[in-house]
């Protein structure tokens, strides 16, 4: 759609962001595969050379908006200001190491793994979990998910510019196929502008009713959903963690799993866990003052 083909070129510069920082990626792993670094630094280096690739992309993005037309006519404006970046790589068939972000929607490591067909694996790793249910409903649960496993061998990739819908609220997403990479930046916080009305939305959900007004068209012919490019050059960014990620820790290799990293047990006995160490938040610093 051309209302969305700038947008579509924001995007798209990241992967050749990507392309210029490749010797620092693949030094990193390098690194990492000769034990010259440790896992942790190694995830933490990889996702600051990313990061790096993709604020270009957030400076323009937070510099722009989106338009929505309701089926009234009436318009409003949505502003991102507040970016959040997911970047996981995906398997190539090669067994060379992988930058994996676990907390990511749309992967393929998101999907059931084949290792939830092993009942003695599952009693292993999950004990919490075998604590609160009886043999019967654990035995239906790993049915359950061996059967929807093999529905969903692979999920695909989105094209460039797709929106994502999803429980956190909605990503705009930039995934590679050919790099087998997904990526995406999910709108954490914006405000709307109506008339001379603005309000700052800090809740990312409520972008649903904000931004999808007409709902989802089953045509896919979305003309009432336009991107206005703004002036990147006024954007002041600030980097911070982003909000409810944990850090994650890799606790199995064959087959790849990862685990929310605790930090310490609270006095309830419950976990505390680490914060993501990933400078992947952008934020406008005094949003309204730059679009």
């Amino acid at each position: 759609m051309k209302n969305f083909e700038n947008l579509k070129a924001i995007l798209e510069s990241f992967e050749n962001n990507r392309d210029e920082k490749k010797k620092d990626l693949d030094d990193l792993l390098v690194k990492k595969k000769n034990k010259e670094i440790c896992e942790m630094h190694f995830r933490e280096k990889y996702a600051d050379v990313i990061g790096e690739c993709f604020k270009p992309c957030a400076e323009k993005i937070l510099a722009g908006h989106f338009e929505v037309t309701d089926i009234a006519g009436n318009k409003r404006e949505i502003h991102p200001t507040v970016l959040e970046l997911y970047y996981h790589e995906e398997d190539d068939g090669t067994n060379d190491i992988r930058f994996k972000d676990p907390i990511m929607y749309h992967t393929n490591d998101r999907k059931i793994y084949d290792f939830y067909k092993n009942e003695e694996y599952l009693k292993e790793h999950f004990v919490d979990s075998i604590k609160k249910r009886n043999k019967k409903d654990l035995i239906e649960q790993i049915k359950y998910y061996a059967d929807r496993n093999n529905l969903i061998s692979e999920i695909p990739y989105f094209p460039v510019g797709s929106l994502n819908p999803h429980t956190s609220g909605i990503d705009i997403t930039f995934e590679n196929p050919k790099e087998k990479y997904r990526a995406a930046c999910l709108i954490r916080e914006y405000y709307i502008k109506v008339g001379n009305t603005e309000c700052h939305i800090k809740n990312s959900t409520d972008i649903y009713d904000d931004m999808l007004i007409n709902g989802i068209l089953l045509d896919n012919n979305v003309e009432w959903i336009e991107w206005k490019d703004g002036e990147s050059n006024t954007i002041v960014l600030e980097e911070d963690k982003r909000k409810n990620v944990c850090a994650y820790e890799k606790y199995n290799d064959e087959p790849e799993l990862w685990q929310k990293k605790i930090k310490e047990i609270d006095a309830k006995g419950k976990p505390v866990y680490e914060k993501c160490p990933f400078n992947w938040q952008f934020r406008i610093k005094n949003p309204q003052n730059n679009n």
